[in-house]
């Protein structure tokens, strides 16, 4: 299961953004992590950058960007970047995408980053929001994975902001960003890869084109007017 949904949030990038993107497009991910995402939103000729308070974090993903640059889809070039969302020391309008996946539940104040990544969002550029959907199952699987002690205790101590589908939405709407996508990922899915990886991925497929609001990932791509 963990497997699947490490994998099912790359076929989300795939689909939600990937297209959006060309030779030249500048793209920031923020709370990067590993850089799962930002190197899998990578396209030929495209600018990531990498935005992160752990330097450990950075520094991991200094080597995959130099590595992907002997790939296929090489980028142009990179950069990384040590920082908090809050405060982005980018210029305004400079990315034509932004990723923040999993990043605003565990801040106290959510809307600040969004306010900071809507600044230095271009005309027409597109953010990326994910975060867990607290009117779902995701409360049972936040129980079973500290239960089984399968990643760092979430909670009550790492996600102090839940967000709702409408309470997503409006946090996007404040920022005059308009909703280009808004769905959930993983409500069945999960639990069909334990059975069969080929069930699972289908119904990954049916819940990112039903836009439904029962999976345990809130997804939203907002663009900037």
């Amino acid at each position: 299961m963990q497997r699947f949904w490490h994998g099912g949030k790359l076929r989300m990038i795939d689909q939600l953004i990937r297209p959006h993107l060309k030779a030249d497009s500048r793209l920031l991910e923020i709370g990067c992590g590993a850089g799962n995402l930002l190197l899998q939103a990578a396209v030929r000729g495209s600018y990531p950058v990498a935005l992160d308070l752990a330097m450990q974090a950075l520094t991991f993903v200094r080597s995959r960007l130099g590595e992907a640059q002997s790939g296929s889809e090489a980028p142009r070039d990179f950069m990384c970047i040590q920082s908090v969302g809050e405060l982005l020391p980018l210029a305004n309008e400079s990315f034509e995408c932004i990723l923040l996946s999993e990043v605003i539940e565990h801040l106290e104040a959510p809307q600040i980053s969004i306010k900071e990544a809507a600044r230095v969002l271009s005309p027409g550029g597109r953010l990326l929001v994910t975060t867990p959907n607290y009117r779902s199952l995701w409360l049972l699987m936040e129980r079973v994975v500290d239960l089984l002690n399968m990643a760092p205790k979430m909670a009550g101590e790492q996600h102090i902001s839940r967000f709702y589908p409408a309470s997503l939405r409006r946090l996007l709407f404040e920022e005059g960003l308009n909703i280009e996508y808004f769905g959930t990922i993983y409500n069945l899915s999960p639990f069909l890869s334990l059975f069969s990886p080929k069930w699972a991925s289908r119904q990954l497929e049916r819940e990112l084109e039903s836009r439904s609001v029962l999976g345990m990932i809130l997804v939203a791509v907002a663009v900037k007017p």
